[in-house]
């Protein structure tokens, strides 16, 4: 009973770093799409002390940090992802998370 108990406790953990593994490997075009900074509606600055932002699903937001701007049309999955997976290469130097809510359009049914 022991080793069938252990063996499942051991199964349940492979399986849990199986889909961190898959999360963690979110293709970016799934989270959202880079796009120019010009197309952007809104602006948000980012500086250390930046934790996490707020966006709504369909937004193109321009992220400027450090005099290095980045923007992002939030057309992909909904909920909370790592900004840093559609940020460039090195502009960011810690962790964001980005909250994506559902569009006011998106709770009408449209």
């Amino acid at each position: 009973m022991k080793a069938q108990v252990s063996s499942f406790v051991a199964a349940a953990l492979i399986g849990l770093a199986g889909v961190s593994a898959h999360a963690a490997s979110t293709p970016p075009d799934l989270l959202g799409s880079p796009v120019t900074v010009e197309s952007a509606e809104r602006a948000i600055a980012l500086n250390d002390g930046t934790r996490y932002v707020n966006v709504q699903y369909g937004e193109t937001v321009r992220f400027d940090v450090d005099g290095k701007s980045f923007a992002v049309k939030f057309n992909g999955i909904r909920g909370a992802f790592d900004l840093n997976d559609l940020a460039p290469a090195g502009v960011l130097n810690h962790t964001i998370r980005a909250y994506v809510s559902p569009s006011p359009l998106d709770e009408r049914g449209l």
